[in-house]
């Protein structure tokens, strides 16, 4: 079972990819290092709860968006409607 780190990871490359930015590119909106976008992406380093508001700022989505796919559960306990 995915972790609301994994899900976050797997969406913030797929935003970026529909988008056709390049992780320096979406580094220099978020001000991060193109290796730490890398490394979150890759699930070497977990993001913060303000490090989710700043790539939901970023790709201009939810956070529910941001974080489809995650168990129900979990989104219910972060008070979070799952999406249908």
């Amino acid at each position: 079972m995915p972790t609301i780190g994994d899900v976050a990871a797997a969406n913030m490359r797929a935003e970026r990819a529909r988008r056709r930015w390049t992780q320096a590119d979406l580094a220099q909106r978020l001000n991060w290092s193109p290796t730490k976008v890398g490394d979150v992406e890759q699930g070497r380093r977990k993001v913060s709860a303000d490090q989710l508001v700043e790539l939901c700022r970023a790709f201009g989505i939810p956070l529910r968006r941001l974080l489809d796919g995650a168990e129900p559960d979990d989104l219910i306990t972060l008070g979070i409607e799952p999406l249908p």
